[in-house]
């Protein structure tokens, strides 16, 4: 603000303002800081999607929006309309690179956007729900990464230039770091934490010299933070590096060697293939469900299946337009034979808790899902069931009534290969790059036998057998984690990994030898809780839990006249059905056999009088519900926790700059005097002592106004708060010592220099006063106003900048 103040007739010439700060070329370097400090934060998402893939995308994003900022600055435009400058390139840059052909001159949005935007949404959502991480940098992602990177530089960089408040752009550089926290097994990583933290020190020293630069020029500096960032920084590196080496279990986690906190609370879902690695290195498990069964075997929960083997990941197919709506009833699924063997009914009663899928679990064949909300739908190709109406399995308990067919070693092994035509093409198709070890592998494995049975048992007794051994960590040492022919090939190299590898790898080698295949996504049977619940027509269902810990993956193959046949070949998970458990010799005829060449054909189903044994029930797993009871707690704590720091973080930043004040005006009271020529803290005593009353009084609704001096706000202040007495002399005195400090002609004279009854006159500021003011507001406020003053302070955007700041 500026003011001419009519002076006291002794003094002998016009008050001299400050001069002008010159044009600030120092906020190119502090936006090109923030550019660096966002792409070094960006670096964690090196593993979340294929490496450095974002790079190229997010520079040309980032480069123009951060530009035309600047460019606004050097302007001297307001900082609002710096802000809007930059979102309207962040639209400008994304419609150029993601919707050029319904755009208007390139970088206008056109009528066309709408809907180009809704696809490419609907592509990243399918992506993240159906891709193991790193996923592919697919157009809808990449447009996600871009907007969401996009806007959190245009935060960054307005609170580190125009705000001038670098310190508080952390906060977006934590948004950048939670997702690869949450999503990837190791979280952020110390690359990429160590490169984030120097990067914003050196966006805090960048910032601290514009501010130096500043003040040389005649405006208020603020007080060095470079230096203390440094420190803190330096010692919360510190910290983090030596915490894994002292504390028992920080080994893996989220920033980056720490205890993982699922920041969105206990709802998770199964997202079919996608988590299951990282839901079994989880030492804690989440996503609890309970079901209770009256079925006499081993009962796996069945989500999803994958069948289509091409591409670099595997997917589930939605097949939206072939679903079957309803799931009271559900039909017969496709390949299903005229004559099916015997089967029994199964009711199960699923109790999903937190868990929140859109794909429904479900025991394997389900013939009818009852009290389930919301709208579902069947797919006749795998009988999964999809939620389409958005919703999901969170907090449903639902009837499952299921069809399980008896299955003996005998039945299945006198059936012969199936007909081409038996199920739809997508079973059985191997894609051109199928790596030649998976070929050679089942060669080597199955060419001796002639019966699919018999080829079945072969893989799995082979990927069960000494030579392989389950590890959730062995792929991610590797690089192979997730799915997809490559990493099944890795597999059969390293002989070393989870699930995932064992099903994808067992069904694509019974593709090579001629069975129709699909993994399915589910969970493992669970551990029995010793409860009873009574079920439909009166009978006993025994209830079980499982959580993430239980995520499984499994092959289905196909068998003419039977249908879809589970297998086991995860060595130490789950529980292998009765018909594989024997140890391997051939039913059938080998390959070598006379009779083999010709073995009469088919012989339909097995026969319905070999009953099946009842196998032992799985074991209780170690560390089942009980550790996740005893995890809430704590992830409950820690997420209360850092929501309450959230919510106290505006009232922690105006603490500081008061206290940071209250050190000025302390040092002003000591040296006995106002003015100075503003080489020390005690020099700018006034001017901190009436920043911190006018923004004080701008939190409880008595803003000032960019035309106002220093005279006429304290008159209307006085006026609209009621101030008499004390509060009204402590205002008077602290708005004629900034007066003095802020408009004395400081060229030859300090206040040392001036006679003795103007010194008198010209009292020095005392903090008191400010206190005074401050009650006195407190006071004359309603609550609600109280409240909002102390947690939400408009100070903090609005912060006082004395005559010389421009």
């Amino acid at each position: 603000m500026t003011s001419t103040l009519s002076r006291p007739a002794s003094t002998p010439a016009p008050p001299t303002p400050r001069p002008v700060p010159p044009t600030d070329p120092w906020h190119w370097a502090v936006t090109g800081a923030a550019l660096l400090t966002v792409l070094a934060a960006s670096t964690s998402l090196n593993g979340v999607v294929e490496p450095w893939t974002w790079l190229r995308p997010v520079l040309q994003t980032l480069v123009p929006v951060l530009l035309a900022m600047a460019l606004t600055r050097t302007l001297r435009l307001s900082g609002v309309l710096t802000a809007l400058v930059g979102v309207l390139a962040l639209v400008g840059a994304l419609t150029a690179r993601f919707f050029p052909q319904q755009s208007v001159l390139g970088i206008i949005p056109g009528p066309g956007t709408p809907l180009e935007l809704q696809r490419l949404l609907a592509q990243a959502e399918e992506t993240v729900v159906s891709q193991v991480a790193p996923v592919l940098p697919g157009a809808g992602l990449v447009l996600v990464l871009c907007a969401a990177l996009g806007l959190i530089a245009i935060i960054i960089d307005i609170f580190s230039t125009t705000i001038r408040m670098p310190a508080a752009s952390g906060l977006g550089l934590f948004a950048v770091l939670v997702t690869p926290a949450v999503v990837k097994p190791d979280g952020v990583g110390m690359p990429a934490f160590v490169a984030t933290v120097v990067a914003f020190l050196l966006l805090l020293a960048v910032a601290q010299r514009r501010e130096d630069r500043l003040a040389s020029s005649g405006a208020r500096a603020s007080s060095g933070f470079a230096g203390r960032a440094a420190i803190i920084g330096a010692a919360a590196l510190a910290v983090t590096v030596a915490l894994p080496a002292i504390i028992p279990g920080f080994n893996s986690g989220a920033f980056p060697q720490g205890a993982r906190v699922n920041v969105w609370g206990n709802a998770t879902g199964l997202n079919p293939a996608v988590t299951l690695g990282n839901d079994l290195r989880n030492p804690t498990g989440f996503g609890r469900i309970t079901y209770s069964t009256n079925s006499d075997v081993p009962l796996y929960l069945r989500a999803v299946t994958l069948e289509d083997f091409s591409g670099r990941r595997w997917e589930p197919d939605q097949r939206i337009n072939d679903r079957e709506r309803g799931v009271a009833e559900i039909g017969a699924e496709a390949g299903t034979p005229e004559n099916p063997p015997e089967s029994s009914t199964v009711f199960t009663r699923v109790t999903t808790q937190s868990y929140a899928s859109p794909w429904l679990l479900t025991p394997y064949a389900p013939a009818g899902v009852t009290n389930l909300a919301g709208a579902w739908a069947w797919d006749p190709a795998n009988l999964s069931i999809l939620a389409t109406d958005g919703g999901s399995t969170a907090r449903q308990e639902y009837l499952v009534q299921s069809r399980s067919a008896d299955l003996t070693r005998e039945g299945l092994g006198v059936i012969g290969p199936s007909d081409a035509d038996a199920v739809a093409e997508v079973f059985t198709a191997l894609p051109d790059d199928t790596p030649e070890i998976v070929r050679t592998r089942t060669a080597e494995v199955t060419d001796e036998f002639v019966n699919p049975y018999d080829k079945a048992i072969a893989i799995q007794s082979y990927l069960r057998g000494p030579d392989f051994s389950y590890s959730v960590e062995a792929p991610v040492d590797g690089g192979y984690d997730g799915n997809g022919m490559d990493v099944m090939a890795r597999f059969l190299e390293a002989k070393s990994g989870y699930c995932v590898h064992y099903a994808g790898t067992m069904a694509v080698m019974a593709r090579a030898a001629g069975i129709p295949s699909r993994v399915a996504i589910g969970y493992t049977p669970g551990s029995p809780t010793g409860d009873t619940t009574e079920g439909p027509l009166g009978t006993e269902l025994r209830e079980f839990v499982v959580d993430s810990r239980n995520a499984h993956a499994w092959p289905e193959l196909y068998f003419e006249g039977v249908g879809w046949v589970q297998f086991e070949p995860t060595p130490s998970r789950g529980v292998v059905p009765t018909y594989a458990q024997q140890a391997f010799s051939p039913v059938g005829p080998r390959a070598d056999d006379t009779d083999a060449l010709n073995p009469g054909g088919n012989p339909g189903p097995p026969d319905p009088s070999a009953s099946a044994t009842d196998p032992a029930e799985e074991g209780v797993q170690a560390g089942g519900g009980a550790a996740q009871d005893e995890a809430r707690p704590v992830a409950g704590t820690l997420a209360g926790f850092g929501l309450t720091l959230l919510a106290l973080l505006p009232v922690l930043l105006r603490t500081a700059r008061t206290r940071a004040r209250r050190r000025t005006v302390t040092v002003g009271e000591a040296a006995g005097g106002v003015g100075g020529t503003g080489g020390s803290a005690g020099d700018r005593a006034a001017t901190a002592a009436w920043a911190e009353t006018t923004e004080i009084a701008g939190d409880y609704g008595y803003a000032l106004e960019p035309t106002d001096t220093p005279r006429t706000f304290a008159g209307r202040l006085s006026r609209d708060a009621g101030f008499e007495g004390d509060p009204a002399t402590s205002l008077s005195r602290l708005r004629t010592a900034y007066e003095f400090e802020e408009y004395a002609d400081h060229g030859t004279t300090g206040p040392a220099s001036l006679p003795a009854s103007t010194r008198a006159r010209r009292a020095a500021p005392r903090w008191d006063d400010v206190d005074t003011v401050t009650r006195a507001l407190r006071r004359r406020s309603s609550w609600s106003t109280r409240v909002r003053a102390r947690m939400l302070p408009q100070s903090l955007l609005n912060r006082f900048r004395s005559s010389g700041r421009r």
